[in-house]
């Protein structure tokens, strides 16, 4: 339940006396079972934390990095589809936990990111992989996930599945295809623009 609250009111938006109200228990009893806001807080963030991680190693390193970034991409949309309000809380509220735990928060952060930055990398050298830049590749595909749990929510297993698929070859497509983009024209028009006079 608080964390459906923290979910839909955002953790600077619920009081304790939410809390105690949504839990029919007065505000002492509720520091007594669960702790203070933060405790809470840290609790649900933590747990989030923990679940990305423990789904990025289940992914194999025998197979090719496109399978593994498959994987990835499958186990990340997996954590969304299942846990979408914890996901939600750790992605939005994470940084109002106190300076030490935010701090193990972010190493945690960093020790999932590498394992999309280390797939990416062996895919470039394998050339499996076209990019200019292996560390934009990472955020990008980073960034593509990051707001999945805004519009990836299903229960089906089926739809789920098609979608995850349909998703990831989507990234995998842009990692793979080395299409340069053409901005010639588009500079050139950039350029006009800002020389013409007011």
């Amino acid at each position: 339940m608080v964390v459906k609250l923290f979910s839909d009111q955002g953790y600077r938006g619920t009081a304790m006396r939410d809390i105690a109200r949504t839990l029919e228990l007065s505000e002492a009893h509720v520091t007594s079972l669960f702790g203070t806001r933060e405790d809470m807080l840290w609790h649900i963030v933590s747990r989030a934390a923990g679940l990305f991680l423990t789904q990025a190693r289940t992914v194999p390193r025998t197979i090719s990095p496109a399978e593994q970034l498959h994987l990835l991409v499958y186990r990340h949309l997996e954590v969304v589809s299942q846990d979408r309000e914890y996901v939600l809380v750790f992605l939005r509220d994470w940084l109002f936990l106190d300076d030490v735990h935010r701090q193990e928060i972010q190493a945690l952060r960093e020790t999932y990111e590498a394992y999309f930055y280390r797939v990416i990398v062996a895919g470039v050298k394998e050339e499996v992989f076209r990019v200019p830049d292996t560390l934009l590749a990472c955020l990008f595909v980073l960034s593509a996930l990051q707001w999945t749990h805004q519009w990836f929510s299903t229960k089906d297993v089926l739809t789920f599945t098609r979608m995850a698929d349909q998703y990831s070859a989507l990234i995998l497509s842009a990692l793979c295809s080395g299409y340069a983009v053409p901005l010639d024209g588009a500079i050139a028009y950039l350029y006009q623009k800002e020389e013409q006079p007011d």
